[in-house]
């Protein structure tokens, strides 16, 4: 089993748009996989159509209950969140293990999937540092623009730390592109990327793609929108490549 935060702490990277599009391509080919809403703005329950769950993560993070699993049908299901999780930060921190509270919950939820993937908030909070230590990987969306890029040294920072006191197994699985269009100047910038980070940037990258915004307006994963899609192609060559790469 692979646990993955999907992390990055500026916003429009495309973090909810990658765990739930790539969690749909992996388990089109088979794959059980749990996506995870850890943000407060609850994007990724709203993006599969749900605006206010009953049990929502933060039962199971501050209340010590189990994980509120949803099934989603066909192999993908959803641990969903709302704005009660914005609470969660000072809850955590009263708490001893309060950083360990995710890891704890799908341990006790005797959760078996082959891929976990997590939502986590536009920010290096408890919440985020939750996800991080639970996980065994992570993946960074980043926009093909400069202060993007720019930002990705707090990350590998961060996740070095984490490596070194909280989780020693953590490791990044790769840099992904998005929004990459064909300017000159997004160009120049995928290029120093690959010059700067090598192997850890994904060989498959997403393209801007109108498809991509209108599915998540339409509360469904690009490939029950569009699945003839640019954006439908993109990301179920990320999930082969997550596979047999």
């Amino acid at each position: 089993m692979s646990t993955i935060s999907i992390l990055n702490h500026k916003g429009g990277t495309g973090k909810t748009t990658t765990t739930i599009n790539l969690g749909k391509a992996l388990a089109l080919q088979k794959k059980k996989v749990l996506i995870i809403d850890i943000d407060a703005q609850s994007n990724l329950s709203q993006h599969v159509g749900i605006d206010e769950a009953e049990e929502t993560i933060y039962a199971a993070l501050c209340k010590k209950q189990q994980l509120p699993i949803i099934d989603l049908g066909g192999n993908l299901h959803i641990v969903p969140a709302n704005i009660e999780l914005a609470g969660a930060d000072e809850e955590l921190k009263k708490s001893v293990n309060g950083y360990f509270k995710l890891k704890t919950a799908l341990e006790h939820s005797q959760v078996n999937y082959d891929f976990i993937l997590i939502d986590c908030p536009p920010s290096l909070d408890i919440l985020t540092i939750n996800a991080l230590i639970a996980s065994s990987e992570v993946i960074v969306p980043t926009q093909s623009q400069y202060f993007s890029i720019r930002g990705l040294q707090t990350i590998f920072e961060l996740i070095e730390e984490l490596k070194q006191n909280l989780n020693p197994n953590l490791k990044i699985r790769g840099i992904l592109l998005t929004q990459v269009n064909k300017t000159i100047i997004n160009k120049t910038i995928q290029e120093s990327v690959y010059e700067g980070y090598g192997e850890m940037v994904f060989k498959t990258f997403v393209r801007q793609n109108i498809a991509l915004t209108e599915a998540s307006f339409s509360n469904q994963s690009i490939f029950d929108y569009n699945p003839k899609s640019q954006g439908a192609e993109d990301y179920l060559n990320l999930s082969k490549e997550i596979l047999h790469g």
